[in-house]
Parts: structure tokens; sequence; C-alpha cells
């Protein structure tokens, strides 16, 4: 049976490198606490806090009172000389930027960036969540869903209207249905079994049964064409922990991904397409802890198929960026973007110890989009892209990649014409980054 289951703009001011390397940090983080939820309050003013990473997640917290519509607290808009993508039909969310920050009714406002008009507003999305979430704020082009204080809701991509509250959770997964997406429950807390989930419709519709994970499953991270995609964990024989992936319809046994990824060494996923690195190691000059990986797996869940990309020569390794936390695959499952270490003084491409404190080694990181229909082809490097980690998105249509660029500013790559597109719009270094369709 094949079943159909899913699964800051800071301120100039602020520190940009700080703010990134927090927001990698989080990603390999399975447990929320409340240190985390500080770390989101204090990148809006360039402080990054630290985290433990042993501590689990706190269950859903408060009971809140009536829905309150989106407001426009900063009702502050330009227009600039001209339209970024004319056409595009893409408005772009970028979350959180400047003040107030998080209240028992809300959170920092975002900037809500229209591609097609070159219109740029402020608004704030009602009763936003201050928690470290994965995922936070998702995309279905009519819809953005997000983590807000009254469960997982729902409003439109320009932040305009009524927030739509759909479960009291806090925890949700992309799915492969259109217009539907999973509520997780856990028992008390993140990762303890048993792990439920529902699939659930956006704006209007049945909702599905409710599914109890496996034993050893700890969370739900994306519905596909093939299964659920879960997280999975297993104890080694030297007593650590591995949080692993595998596919699973209900009724059947778990399928794990070919070359058994880590969870935390994920790209990116939707209904038909998994990403995840392999041959992951430390190879980062920052000493900020995460992996580069030699190779970069794009699974199709469709067919079977297993593409192998090489990290780019010169580069240490691809970065992940994790599931659920960049729109990395373009609509249409044509391309994927991501970005590779350059370490040019590393004497080791992948080496066993970490730099000492204090130890500086001059890494930056190179953006690349890769053609998924032609793997024997080389990653296309994306010009002007900035040398720092930041988040990237596609236009709704799925030909133009978004990004940093120079100044920090949103710049726009069309791989099939090799045309670029600037703009005045600060980016791209923020803890949510999506787009959405701007009518």
């Amino acid at each position: 049976m094949k079943t159909a289951i899913a699964t800051r703009l800071p301120d100039p001011g602020a520190e940009p490198d700080a703010l990134i390397r927090e927001a990698r940090k989080r990603q390999r983080r399975r447990y929320l606490t409340a240190a985390l939820c500080v770390a989101v309050l204090a990148g809006t003013v360039g402080a990054i806090a630290s985290a433990g990473l042993g501590s689990r997640l706190r269950p859903p917290s408060r009971d809140v009172g009536p829905t309150a519509p989106a407001v426009a607290t900063f009702p502050r808009a330009v227009t600039p000389p001209n339209p970024m993508l004319a056409g595009s039909d893409t408005s772009v969310v970028m979350w959180p930027v400047g003040y107030p920050l998080f209240t028992p009714d809300s959170g920092p406002p975002a900037r809500v960036y229209n591609l097609s008009t070159g219109r740029l507003a402020q608004h704030q999305i009602p009763r936003i969540n201050g928690c470290d979430c994965n995922p936070y704020v998702i995309s279905t082009n009519r819809w953005l869903v997000y983590v807000s204080g009254g469960g997982v809701a729902a409003i439109r991509p320009d932040l305009t209207g009524w927030q739509h509250v759909l479960g009291r959770t806090e925890f949700f997964a992309p799915s492969a249905q259109p217009g539907r997406i999973w509520l997780v429950h856990f028992h008390h807390y993140l990762g303890q079994p048993p792990v439920r989930v529902q699939s659930f419709p956006i704006a209007g519709g049945s909702k599905g049964p409710v599914i109890t994970l496996p034993a050893h499953a700890v969370n739900l991270v994306q519905g596909t064409d093939a299964g659920l995609l879960l997280e999975f964990e297993h104890r080694l024989a030297h007593g650590d922990l591995f949080f692993g992936l595998e596919l699973w319809n209900p009724g059947s046994a778990p399928v794990a991904l070919p070359d058994s990824p880590a969870w935390g060494d994920g790209f990116a996923a939707d209904a038909r397409l998994i990403a995840y690195g392999t041959g992951c190691g430390w190879a980062n000059a920052r000493g900020t802890g995460y992996d580069a990986c030699k190779m970069m797996r794009v699974l199709n869940v469709d067919t079977g198929r297993l593409l192998s990309f090489a990290a780019p020569q010169g580069t240490a390794g691809w970065l992940p960026f994790g599931f659920n936390r960049v729109s990395a695959i373009s609509p249409g499952d044509e391309m994927i973007a991501a970005y590779a270490e350059v370490t040019p003084r590393l004497k080791s491409r992948f080496p066993a110890k970490a730099p000492k404190p204090g130890e500086t080694q001059h890494a930056s990181d190179r953006l690349y989009v890769l053609r998924l229909a032609m793997p024997a082809v080389r990653a296309i490097a994306v010009p002007e892209a900035a040398p720092v980690l930041a988040r990237t998105a596609w236009s709704v249509l799925g030909s133009w990649l978004l990004y940093q660029g120079p100044g920090g500013r949103l710049w726009a790559y069309q791989l099939a014409s090799g045309k670029t597109r600037a703009s005045n719009m600060p980016c791209c270094q923020s803890e949510v980054m999506v787009t959405g369709l701007s009518h």
C-alpha cells in the first residue's frame, strides 16, 4: 500500500555571524529548553545565549485566550523603485526583526517583501511562540503554518487576516498531501513515547486517524509519498545514542535510508525527495561544532533512485542546515541549493579533533546549486553570494533562488539564464525565511 503521508531578520546592528552560528547549533538539538527560548529572544538584539544539548523539551504549556488578528504594529511600508521579480507571485517573510520582544500575546515583528511589486511591510505574526521548535514556520503557498502560543496555527503569507489555530500542540510536520499538515503529540515531552501523529487539514476537511509511531521513533520529520520519515533512537554498543532516519508505513516494518544517515545531517525533504549527508565529520574552523559532509545523497522515494553529489573541489564538505530549517529543494524538485565550507588552512579535510579555543582558520562558506536531473554536472557556484552561512529560499514558481548577496541584501539567481537580481531588502540571517504566494 502506497500511502500519501507526511510526514531574524536582525536589525543591521545585530551580529549576523553570531546569529547564524546559534541557528546552526540549534538545528543539532533535539530538545527544546527554556534557555533555547532565550536564545531566540536574545538573537534580536545581537546577544546569543548558549543552551545545553541534553535537556528535554518542555511540554506544551499554556492555554491562551481568544485568537488575535495580525496587527501591523510597525505600519511602515516602502516601495523600492523597481520590483525585484515581476510576475513571480512571491512574497518573502523574514522573522524576527526589531522590537518588541516576546509578550504574552505575540513576538517580534516580521518583514514581508513582495517580489512582484517591491513593496516592503512589517507585521506581527500573531501569538508566535518563543521556542526553538522544528519546524518553526513552513509555507504551503496559500498558508504559513507556525507555532503559536495557542498551538499550531495558520495565516496568510502576507501576514494579514486572522490566525487560524489548527491544534493544541507545539509540534507539527509537513505533509505530502497538499493542504494538510501532521500534528505531533508527545507523552509529556519531546521524544518520550508513545508519539502520536494525526493528519490535519489547514483550511477545511476531515481529520485523519491518530497513528502511534513505532516505539523506537522519537519524532516525525516529514511526510513523503512513500511513508512517514521518522527520526529514531538507537543505542550503540559503546553506550552512545545514534539518531537515524527511516521510512515507515503503518502496518509495515520501518526501512532505514541508504547509507544509514544521521538525523542531524539532513539537508531537506519534501513529498518525493530526501536529501542528507554522509561521510560527515568535524570540518568547521570557527569552532561552532557542526559537521561538513563529503557526500550529499538525494533519495527519490517514488522511484528509489539515489543521487550522490561529492563536495565541490576545494571545499571541506557540504554543510547540512537540518530538516525543516531551510527551503533547499526547489518547487518541482529540479534543483537543490546547499552551502559548502572552504577552509584553506586545514591540514586534513576532516580532522579528528576540533580546533582549540581561540584558534582561527579563516573558514568561509560558498553557496552552490545542483541540477537534480543532471547529477554528473558539477555544482554551480551562486554568483555574488556572501561567504557566510545564511538562509535561502526559492520563488513560488521555482526558478529563482533567493539568498544573501553583497551588503547583506536579498539577491536572486536564475540558473537557467545565469541572471542575477539585487534588491535593497536586508536579509538573510534570520530564524525564519520562507516564501509564499503574493496574492
